[in-house]
């Protein structure tokens, strides 16, 4: 995967968080596993933040030991 790639794979979480009240199918009055939807949304969400910037981060250290800066 290219630098450029991995720069922008964070953006993926933060466009669902953002985008979480504009959907539909999360922002309605059901629950999902007993739960509000939206809560459930922004759990799992924020809950991928991490490992995303973990490939992130693995990802970039492989570029700086290959030298492919």
């Amino acid at each position: 995967m290219k630098r450029r790639h991995l720069t922008l794979l964070p953006v993926i979480p933060a466009l669902a968080l953002l985008g979480s009240v504009y959907l539909p199918f999360v922002n309605a009055p059901t629950l999902w596993f007993g739960m509000p939807s939206l809560f459930v949304w922004v759990s799992v969400w924020v809950l991928l933040i991490t490992p995303t910037l973990l490939v992130v981060e693995r990802g970039w250290a492989r570029h700086r030991k290959e030298g492919d800066e």
